[in-house]
């Protein structure tokens, strides 16, 4: 579970996120998010979805997928819903995901790995929702140069980003095989996963 001082961080803004500049370089990789799905779910699982802006875009490629949103945010949520009310939503954590195993043919997640406290448990809960040959589409921001992470660790918090071979050593300890890993647009990195 993300700490809390980040969730309310979240609360606070969530009625301006959408429009805030460093939504750019997500609303940039939707797109390339989506098309990794190289498939036409049944059931879609938005891990730390915010303020549902790629669930929204999931529903219009899969319009007939089922479509679940996931945050601790409960003021991210509220917008989220406002926006998909056909979409579930549920204030939870990526650590304890309120679906049953096997259940989610897709998984995606976008900028919101760093925010999560347990990383490692976080992918296991993944690799336990997902169906047998479901897939994960994990993109997020890679860690700044050092020099940067010094400047701004003045400023607070900072979210927990990886660099690629820690992200598929951490897939893999999860019972998750990495399918690929690329940059998308954006700048962030993406991976796709299967169960193992």
């Amino acid at each position: 579970m993300p700490d809390s001082h980040s969730v309310e961080n979240f609360n606070r803004i969530a009625d301006r996120y959408d429009r805030h500049w460093g939504q750019i370089s997500c609303r940039r990789a939707d797109a390339d998010v989506l098309a990794a799905a190289d498939r036409r779910p049944v059931r879609v699982l938005d891990v730390g979805c915010g303020t549902g802006r790629l669930l929204a875009a999931a529903a219009r490629r899969w319009p007939d997928a089922e479509l679940i949103g996931v945050d601790p945010a409960a003021a991210m949520l509220r917008v989220a819903r406002a926006k998909l009310p056909r979409a579930s939503f549920a204030v939870a954590a990526a650590e304890q995901l309120p679906c049953p195993s096997g259940s989610v043919d897709l998984v995606l997640s976008t900028t919101a790995f760093g925010h999560w406290r347990d990383q490692a448990a976080g992918l296991a809960e993944i690799a336990r929702v997902l169906t047998p040959g479901g897939l994960l589409v994990l993109a997020e921001h890679t860690p700044p140069p050092r020099w940067l992470r010094r400047a701004a660790a003045v400023l607070g918090d900072l979210p927990q980003h990886r660099d690629e071979p820690e992200m598929r050593a951490m897939l893999t300890r999860a019972a998750l095989r990495v399918r690929s890993a690329a940059r998308v647009s954006g700048g962030l990195l993406m991976l796709t996963a299967t169960p193992a």
